[in-house]
């Protein structure tokens, strides 16, 4: 397992925080399933760097399933990053393909006719990254996702040419979920920049050997594990994160 560093913050000297300076640095957060706290755990990275004085953003480029929210008709997950996101921008910066059912991407998008476009994703994506110093870009679901008849999450990902952070889901199954994710986007040559363990079934057995596990079998540095949380607050979540100490 590569090196990386504890928790920033005063372990970070001011001469280590200056080297970030000014540097756009992006990374794609994926996971091993759906409703595993994919965009809880982004906010909590977004957070994590505005406490220590940066611009971060998140952005959904495919969300499936709206609510009202506020008087408007949006993605609860696109909503979260509206809220917390150090730049403001339209919605349709943050999140350019919505889609009302909450259903897989491709099958949303072939019922609505509305094709899920990647310059048009990038252009956005763009745009964003000019104006903060750390961009997460959320997928839908996990890195298998098709997002149309001949493209998927992990084309994406090609396309954007940015490094994961992989969400392992801590429940029964992880292990499994978490190695095969782990076997395919090393078979598609992406670079896993890191994983986060982020326990969600509060009644599990035998996490921290799961975890273990994980870590001695997945050569990516291991981003922190965040405990189950019955009501989440991305504020205390990104007291559990680590960030590795090289790009």
């Amino acid at each position: 397992m590569k090196l990386y560093m504890g928790m920033l913050g005063n372990n970070l000297i001011n001469n280590g925080i200056k080297l970030f300076k000014n540097m756009n640095k992006s990374f794609f957060i994926t996971g091993t399933d759906t409703h595993i706290g994919k965009t809880e755990i982004t906010c909590g990275l977004i957070q994590f760097f505005q406490e220590r004085g940066y611009l971060a953003c998140g952005m959904k480029p495919v969300a499936a399933g709206t609510e009202i929210i506020d008087e408007h008709t949006i993605n609860s997950d696109v909503h979260k990053f509206l809220s917390i996101n150090s730049v403001r921008k339209p919605v349709t910066n943050i999140n350019p393909y919505s889609f009302e059912q909450p259903i897989a991407p491709h099958i949303a998008s072939n019922l609505s006719n509305q094709k899920i476009l990647f310059p048009k994703i990038q252009e956005n994506f763009l745009l964003l990254q000019k104006e903060c110093e750390y961009l997460f870009v959320e997928g839908a679901g996990g890195y298998k996702v098709p997002l149309g008849n001949d493209n998927s999450i992990e084309d994406l990902i090609s396309y954007l040419s940015i490094p994961i952070i992989l969400v392992v889901g801590i429940r029964l199954g992880c292990i499994n979920h978490a190695m095969l994710t782990f076997e395919s986007i090393k078979n598609h040559h992406h670079k896993l920049y890191g994983w986060i363990a982020n326990c969600i079934d509060p009644n599990m057995k035998q996490v921290d050997e799961n975890i273990k596990y994980l870590v001695e079998n997945i050569d990516a540095p291991f981003m922190g594990k965040v405990p189950f949380q019955k009501e989440v607050n991305t504020f205390n979540l990104s007291n559990y994160l680590l960030w590795p100490g090289k790009l």
